[in-house]
This record gives structure tokens, sequence and C-alpha cells, in this order.
């Protein structure tokens, strides 16, 4: 069956309400970037205005157009190569190596990652210990916004605003066709990640080492590697390796699916347990929905099987990536508020009076979802965006 993009009506915004909102964004991160200091200097100006430019761009596109996920990826996979470039570029520019040194280790010196959340919190408890080397206002700063997030949109951060998910998301999205279909998959498979979550908490706790950190991130490849200064790490770096060319490279490239997301990340499962609290979710109509598959076959991270659908909903893992909403041809799944009975889309333009249309569409769970989320991502993506081509234009230009 050929894919259909029939975005549901009440994603797709008129132009008052979409000019209003991207204008509202624009005000908030001009005011957040004055208050960091963003425009200190003329090129950080500028540098800072380009950036914003690309993300109120993409905010726009999304509220106009109704296609979340096409823009949404856009901005997440540009995000995730910016920090890659700005990371890796601090640790072999800047530092002269990619290796985390045991000194810095030592000396707390490590760069804190939200990924190991999970592991800290245990020994923080019992034991007031905190595991990974890094200061105590960065662990604290950490364990909140992963907190916070959680609660707010579960696992929605994994599709908006983690560097790391942008990797297998640029991976998924580059061939045109997939060449591996990935059929009904076992729960050996499916459940892995909270397996394998349970087991670094564990293991985290009874160690007081992270765990993941030292043996299975794969994303280690593309940041910093631990010193490799004896047999063990060899084989830990091999592993490293390993783990991102197959889950976050080849297998994405393969199936367009984010495997290393929706199958292997241990964070992933952990915000997956507070999707029952979150603020936001997506639902299915059953009455209008035509049991074609097609949301299924595009879901990114697993988050849609038979049996989620014919109960209207996703799974815990659903990123709210807006994969399914953009390919549904019955325009049958949206956002919703949970425990609030989803009414008809919105009207069409021109089928009601300007007003009482615009605050309909500012009201509609989709739009406050987004427009949280996308503030979340941009408040953690603009370092990173600014300062991959503030190191780009000195290494090209010498500007």
């Amino acid at each position: 069956m050929k894919k259909m993009f029939t975005p549901l009506v009440s994603q797709r915004k008129g132009w008052a309400s979409s000019i209003f909102l991207t204008l509202l964004f624009l005000v908030f991160s001009l005011f957040m970037g004055l208050g960091r200091g963003g425009l200190s200097s003329l090129r950080d100006g500028i540098l800072y205005g380009i950036a914003l430019a690309f993300s109120a761009a993409i905010l726009f596109l999304i509220l106009r157009t109704g296609r979340i996920h096409r823009w949404r990826r856009i901005f997440f996979s540009t995000y995730a190569v910016a920090f890659a470039i700005q990371f890796v570029w601090w640790t072999m520019g800047d530092r002269g190596h990619m290796w985390l040194l045991d000194k810095e280790v030592l000396y707390a010196g490590a760069p804190m990652c939200h990924m190991v959340v999970p592991m800290l919190l245990l020994p923080l408890v019992f034991t007031k210990t905190i595991i990974f080397p890094t200061s105590l206002s960065q662990a604290a700063f950490m364990i909140l916004l992963v907190i916070v997030v959680g609660i707010v949109y579960g696992r929605s951060f994994c599709s908006w605003g983690c560097f790391f998910g942008g990797q297998d998301e640029l991976f998924a999205g580059l061939p045109r066709k997939k060449r591996w279909t990935i059929g009904r998959l076992p729960p050996f498979i499916r459940y892995f990640s909270y397996g394998l979550l349970a087991f670094i908490i564990m293991h985290s706790l009874a160690t007081l080492s992270p765990t993941y950190c030292l043996w299975f991130c794969p994303f280690k490849t593309s940041s910093e590697f631990i010193e490799v200064n004896s047999f063990i790490r060899v084989i830990q770096t091999f592993i490293f390796v390993i783990l991102w060319a197959g889950l976050a490279v080849v297998l994405p490239l393969l199936t367009k699916k984010r495997t290393q997301c929706g199958l292997f990340c241990p964070m992933g499962a952990f915000l997956s347990c507070t999707a029952r609290i979150n603020l936001f979710r997506i639902a299915v109509d059953r009455e209008k929905c035509g049991d074609c598959g097609l949301c299924e076959s595009v879901c990114p991270t697993f988050s849609l099987n038979e049996e989620s659908l014919a109960k209207g909903k996703t799974l815990n893992n659903c990123t709210r990536c807006g994969a399914c909403i953009e390919t549904c041809p019955k325009a049958a799944i949206h956002f919703v508020f949970p425990g609030i009975k989803s009414g008809p889309p919105a009207p069409a333009e021109g089928k009601t009076s300007g007003g009482r249309r615009f605050l309909r569409e500012l009201a509609d769970p989709a739009t406050i979802f987004v427009m949280g989320i996308f503030l979340v991502a941009n408040v953690i993506a603009f370092e990173s965006l600014i300062g991959a081509m503030s190191r780009l234009l000195r290494y090209f230009f010498k500007v």
C-alpha cells in the first residue's frame, strides 16, 4: 500500500496561531539568551541569531504544516550532528585526545550525562555517594532535569531532546527504503531494555560504579572513551564500538528503525516507567482507524502493535515523534490529555470564526505539547548548535 501523508486537521494550525506561537518562542528564547549572556559579542550574537532563526523556522513549519515528524526529525538530527561536532572538537582540539583520563575521573572532571541518572539514584540514597566523576551541582541539575522532564513528557525526550537519540534518528532517516523489515518482536527483545535497566541499577549499587558507562554505552564512540591503559579497557572500547556501529548505524540504515533507542537504551526504559503519569498521550480513534497497519510499520521505536492499536493507544515506550500521526490515511491518531476524551478535530479554516479557531488551536493538546517539548529541546540544543557553528567558522574561515 502506498504511504499517504494526510496530517490530522487539528495538527495543522492556521497562519495566525502559527505566527503568534513562533513569535512567542522567539521572545522567550531571546530573553533566555540575553539572560545567559548569549549576545555578549557581535559574533556570538550573529551565531545565536542563526540558531534561533533555524529553530523558529522548524517550529513554524511543524505548526503550520502539521507534519510534526518530518520537521522534528530535521531539527533533532541537526542537533545530534552539532553536538558530536562540538564535543569531539572539544576533546580532540582543546584537550588533544578523546580519552577520559583517570586523573580527570579522580578530580570529578567528566561532563555530566543524563544517561547516568538511573544509576546515580540508589547509591546516592543508600550510601550518599555520587558514583559518576562529576560535581555535586552538575549531578543535582541533571537528576532534577530528568525527573521533571520524565514526569511531564516521559519518553518524548528521546525524540526531541536527547543528543544521542538524534544519531540513530539520523541514520534511520537516511535510506529512502528499508532493506530489512523487522516483524513481530518476541518479548525478550521488546523488553530487553527494561532488563538491562534493572541490571545496571543493581550492579551500580553493588559496585558503586556507573556500569552502563563502563561497559554498554554505544555513544562513547562519538563522545569520549575511557582511557585505554589495560586489557579490560581494550575490551570495553571494543564493546562500545561494536554496539554503536550495530545499534546506532547499521541496523537503523537497514530497517529505518531506531534500534538503539527502541530496543537497548536503559534511559529510554527508565523514562517509559513514567508513561502513566505523563501530561500528554497519543490516542487512536477506533471509529476512524482502518487497521491498515501503516502506523505500526513506520513507528521508529516499536511503540505500536496490534494489541495497543485495538485499545486505541500506544505502548509505554512511545516517544511522541509524530510518525504515526503523519502517516495515518484516516487521520485517526492525535495527541490528547490523559483522562480527557478527545473531541473531533478542530474545524478546517474558513468553517468557523477566526477568533474561535485561534483560541481552539492554542488549547489543542498537540500545540501545548509541541511548544513545551520544543522549548525544552532548544534549551538543551542551543549551546551545541552555536558551538558547532563557531568551531566550523574558525576552522574553515578563520572567523
